[in-house]
């Protein structure tokens, strides 16, 4: 009975659960009480008057029971109460097999939180199927419920998919919606629907609705239909696919398309696309051939270089320009074998392409039983390095030779041996050889010969000029060295700050590290795994200081730039701080803090004798308290300074408030920025809530002002929140987008005890179903 209880319960979202519910009962006694008469006539079991019936964890109530051992077939008549953990379920008649799992009840309602569901009749067919007859589901926990959604069938594919007949979904007593058929699987399915404003958009509705083909949720379709009043109608269609063994092949595919009735309105400083029709088709796969041995396909073709941040500008935030390359690799246990082709599909997106390259890289493994440790890779490639057609401000100069290919071959192999010193300091030496074979060398030069790291400066267009084939030996030793020191102060004990006991761990560390590089000087080679300059009219020695403002990994592997390894001898500097405490049983970090500095005897990225003073703080005592630090400050004239912090605290139940900056000043070539963004919820009673976020920016030559704006007005009602925002983007000016304002406005319903339910069917995430994940007007912000 548990297992129709949970079912019946969960319906749509939780079936999957269920299925973890059945067992063999052979061996299992089932143990018959009751206040009234018992018997045994006819092989059966007869109890009546407050009968209890216990097994495996269930606990049954009932007027009346009837159990035949032989078949495990049992009887219940008369207010049928059965309770499984947190579950109940009540009924006037259940009949029940323990074995095949079969069942049929009258009259019957029960709960599983957050659930509230009652049903007149139920029929199960082992754990295959189950068939309910007009049927009501609720979250709201009141006599009267304020929302419900009532079906004449339901039919339950435990571990698998709901499928709903003739449904009509209520507020309070008023049907707002209904539907003939509805299907619901475990992950993602059902209707979902996103209105709202967004300035470049106007009003815009956003529908998906997700179905399976077959059975099951092993392949899962999401069709698309949108409008945006600025742009018209858009559709699209999403495959979802799963299959082999435990399901590890995954895939996706994705099409998008929409007969754009006024790009213009988009604003974008990069041009417009002339042809209204825009699309975006995707595909992405992980394939096992073997268990050891796997492909991956990541395609996307795109319209045009503004498709991403017109229409999904969500994902554009993090993925802004998709890839499209094909791997396979095989795995062992002391290496890895990859085989990658990539590739520019998109012409107005700048690629490094890959026409193929094989590589092995080989872990950290004993060497030959010694206390000695070898690493190494070694890839042989088809490279090419081909620049955007449409490159922002010197795309009508750019010559076509600026293009540039070759074959490398790089092999690199390290030693090292970890150990322990005088009982407490750790050494790790390393030494290590790479050779770097290009069959084409090459740099860029302006018009008086002068090399440039970049094809383009602010003024001019580089050209390219090749020499014959080229080798860079490379030689790399490193010394890391640590100890930690430690005191504990059992007697600090404190709720407030969530102590209970403390350990301060000290623990210096250096890390000296050399590498020299022959051959010819890194602007002498083409560029393929790289650093990218940050501003190529400030140049460092090797022209390549990085264009991130974090400190560069002094190691190999971990420094990737192949390209642009030059010699250098840097002396890295630390200490790490810790503050620990005794939480749940375990150690708990109550404080972090990293500081360190280098000392640059030589550093080709960075011009300065040393660098700044890095501090990286995490302090969280309680759970509602939280900062995080990153900050840079100079120790020299030529450095900068940066500041990155996010303070989260929660001072009462009703109000959370969380504030940061972002400041950055004198980084070359860069403008001296400060941002400050800040979040606020309050809670101002049962029913109303407010929140906030906000970015407030100081740049110089610009006037001060919030460059984002979002403010939401939540009101519960009872089961549901509804939710109606606003937002403003001031867009700064930069090289893919000119400066103006945009605004948006968005309304939704969610429900309080299931967030990710968006009625009246879909029970995932919208990010994960349709298109209304790419909402502009979204949390994620």
């Amino acid at each position: 009975m548990s297992r129709f209880l949970l079912v019946s319960a969960l319906l749509i979202s939780l079936s999957g659960m269920a299925y973890a519910q059945f067992e063999s009962f052979s061996d299992k006694p089932v143990e018959i009480t009751a206040d009234g008469e018992q018997n045994f006539s006819n092989g059966v079991a007869i109890a009546d008057n407050n009968v209890q019936i216990h097994f495996n964890g269930v606990a049954i109530y009932a007027d009346h029971a009837e159990y035949n051992p032989d078949t495990r077939d049992v009887l219940l008549v008369g207010n049928v109460r059965i309770y499984s953990g947190e579950d109940l379920f009540t009924g006037q008649r259940v009949f029940y097999n323990l074995e095949t799992k079969q069942t049929r009840a009258l009259e019957f309602d029960g709960s599983h939180y957050p659930l509230k569901f009652n049903s007149l009749a139920a029929r199960g067919f082992g754990t295959r199927q189950f068939t309910l007859r007009d049927s009501d589901l609720t979250t709201s926990d009141s006599s009267m419920p304020d929302w419900h959604v009532h079906a004449k069938t339901i039919r339950i594919y435990p571990n698998d998919r709901v499928v709903l007949l003739n449904s009509t979904l209520y507020v309070g007593n008023i049907p707002v919606f209904w539907l003939p058929y509805a299907y619901s699987s475990l992950n993602r399915n059902g209707f979902q629907f996103t209105p709202g404003y967004y300035s470049t958009w106007g009003a815009y509705l956003l529908t998906a609705y997700t179905f399976p083909l077959g059975t099951g949720d092993s392949f899962l379709a999401t069709v698309r239909n949108d409008f945006r009043s600025q742009h018209g109608y858009a559709i699209g269609f999403d495959a979802n696919l799963k299959f082999g063994r435990d399901d590890r092949n995954v895939g996706k595919f994705m099409v998008y398309y929409t007969e754009d009735t006024n790009p213009s309105a988009f604003k974008d400083a990069l041009p417009e696309p002339t042809n209204h029709s825009r699309y975006r088709v995707g595909f992405q796969q992980k394939l096992y051939l073997a268990d050891d041995i796997y492909a991956t396909f990541d395609l996307t073709k795109l319209s045009d270089a503004d498709f991403m941040q017109d229409f999904y500008p969500i994902e554009n935030q993090t993925n802004p320009q998709p890839d499209n390359n094909i791997a396979v690799t095989k795995l062992d246990d002391i290496y890895s074998l990859s085989l990658v082709t990539r590739w520019q599909m998109n012409e107005f997106q700048e690629t490094t392409e890959r026409k193929p390259e094989a590589a092995i890289d080989f872990k950290q493994e004993p060497l030959f039983g010694l206390p000695i440790f070898y690493d190494g890779t070694t890839a042989l490639g088809q490279l090419n390095r081909v620049f955007s057609t449409n490159a922002p401000n010197y795309s009508a100069t750019t010559p076509s030779n600026i293009n540039y290919g070759t074959s490398r071959f790089d092999t690199f192999h390290q030693l090292s041996a970890p150990q322990t010193l005088f009982g407490w300091l750790s050494a790790i030496p390393t030494i290590g050889i790479r050779g770097t074979f290009y069959g084409q060398g090459g740099s860029y030069q302006n018009t008086n010969g002068i090399i440039q790291p970049v094809p383009y400066t602010s003024t001019s267009t580089n050209s390219m000029h090749t020499t014959g084939s080229v080798f860079r030996p490379i030689f790399n030793a490193s010394l890391e060295n640590s100890f930690k020191i430690s005191r504990s102060f059992e007697e600090i004990q404190s709720r407030w700050l969530g102590l209970d006991g403390l350990r301060h761990i000290f623990q210096p560390y250096s890390d000296l590290s050399y590498a020299y590089a022959g051959g010819p000087n890194v602007n002498q080679v083409l560029q393929f795994d790289r650093l990218l300059p940050n501003n190529p009219s400030q140049p460092t020695k090797s022209g390549y200081q990085p264009s991130s403002t974090q400190p560069q990994p002094l190691d190999f592997p971990q420094f990737a730039a192949i390209d642009t390894i030059d010699t250098w001898a840097i002396w890295r500097l630390g200490v790490r701080n810790r503050l620990q405490t005794r939480r749940n049983g375990s150690t708990y970090d109550w404080l972090y803090l990293d500081t360190f500095a280098d000392m640059n005897g030589i550093n080709p990225y960075m011009n300065g004798p040393l660098s700044n003073l890095n501090n990286r703080l995490t302090f969280a005592p309680v759970s509602w308290f939280n900062l995080r630090i990153g900050s840079q400050v100079p120790l020299d004239s030529q450095g900068f300074s940066e500041f990155n912090t996010d303070f989260d605290i929660m001072p009462v139940r009703n109000f959370d408030f969380t504030f940061g900056t972002r400041y950055i000043n004198n980084y070359n070539g860069t403008t001296d920025n400060n941002q400050y963004p800040l979040s606020v919820f309050w809670r101002a009673n049962d029913q109303w809530s407010f929140s906030a976020y906000e970015i407030y920016n100081t740049q110089p030559g610009q006037a001060n002002s919030f460059i984002y704006q979002r403010y939401m007005i939540h009101r519960d009602l009872s089961s549901w929140v509804m939710s109606f925002g606003i937002q403003v983007n001031q867009n700064q000016s930069t090289s893919t987008q000119s400066a103006y304002n945009q605004y948006g406005a968005l309304i939704t319903f969610t429900l309080k005890d299931l967030p990710q339910v968006t009625l009246p069917l879909a029970f995932s995430p919208s990010t994960q179903a349709g298109s209304s994940g790419s909402s502009p007007l979204s949390p994620s912000h």
